[in-house]
């Protein structure tokens, strides 16, 4: 894959936009389909919006081969909380946060289906995001164009102090609490109360991508979109970062200089980089204090973990503008 050393903005008037990996939609139907995209065999979905007082949204997602795949259930979010499911045809399979397609075989198009159910209102939707991939296993580059400091003002906080059972398992909603509190210049957002509006009742887990993100947009409102994706270097990162805006990653351990192994995955956000001395400055919240979760880890050992967990970042972009990135 390359990236394009230029960035086209443009005004979220136009209704929909599609590069080689991602695709976002602010003109939302019941319905939405697209075919003869480039051939992908895995897929992720993200939404932008309110969450009803009462009610639910219910997603179901199809894909194309030779064929079109049986509609499946995605997710359900709505006023009782959210759950994501295992579901699986001859070809597909949805589990947690994405849609994989199986036996070799690559996908050219998708149908997304969204039931309405009690006071929720397609209204109330204001963007979808589609991701497809069909590199996941490619391993980021090790050499990165950033030449000048960046650091961010990311407030720390530390999953660790949080008065839950089961602190350790927060990594992701308090990340993206810290996140959305930068943004939304915000600082009384509750990651307790966060982390409940994220866990995935489904698979009693709290670190559901699409749920974390469907939260955070929640919170930070229409003014910002917010997807899940897979990045392709570091450097779409660090645009990010030019942009003053912090990025939330999952990483896979060992990273050297860690709280913890993280061997069974892990969420931080970054906030900024050192060229000089080839650091990433990260917010990492498995730390035992609010103060010591500002952290610098090598690039190359950043890197090859950040890999491990296929390049999966949390974006938030102005709702103003929006940067077309092609592959």
């Amino acid at each position: 894959m390359k990236i394009w050393n230029y960035y086209l903005i443009v005004i979220l008037s136009i209704s929909c936009f599609l590069d080689a990996y991602m695709i976002h939609q602010n003109e939302i139907t019941r319905e939405w389909e697209r075919e003869n995209l480039d051939a992908f065999d895995e897929m992720i979905m993200s939404w932008n919006a309110i969450r009803p007082d009462s009610g639910r949204y219910l997603f179901y997602a199809s894909v194309k081969t030779e064929e079109w795949s049986p509609s499946l259930l995605y997710a359900s979010w709505g006023s009782e909380g959210q759950q994501s499911f295992l579901n699986k045809s001859d070809f597909v399979r949805i589990y947690q946060d994405a849609i994989e397609i199986l036996d070799g075989r690559k996908a050219t198009g998708f149908r997304i289906k969204i039931i309405t159910e009690g006071n929720a209102s397609l209204d109330q939707i204001y963007h979808l995001h589609v991701y497809t991939n069909s590199d996941k296993e490619l391993s980021p580059k090790k050499t990165v164009k950033c030449k000048s400091f960046i650091s961010l003002d990311v407030p720390g906080i530390s999953q660790m102090t949080l008065s839950h059972i089961r602190n350790v398992d927060l990594c992701s909603p308090t990340s993206t609490t810290a996140v959305i509190r930068y943004l939304g210049n915000n600082h009384n957002i509750d990651p307790l109360i966060f982390a409940f509006q994220a866990w995935d009742s489904g698979f009693d887990i709290f670190g559901n991508w699409v749920f974390n993100i469907a939260q955070a947009s929640a919170e930070l409102g229409r003014l910002w979109n917010c997807w899940v994706e897979r990045l392709c270097s570091f450097d779409d990162i660090y645009l990010k970062l030019q942009q003053e805006i912090p990025v939330i990653v999952s990483l896979r351990g060992p990273l050297p200089g860690s709280a913890l192994p993280y061997a069974k995955g892990h969420l931080m956000a970054v906030v900024g980089y050192d060229p000089g001395r080839q650091k990433v400055i990260c917010m990492d919240p498995a730390f035992p204090s609010h103060k010591e979760t500002r952290v610098e880890y090598a690039f190359s050992e950043f890197v090859d973990a950040w890999s491990r967990r296929g390049n999966v970042a949390y974006i938030f972009n102005s709702s103003i503008t929006s940067t077309l990135k092609k592959g």
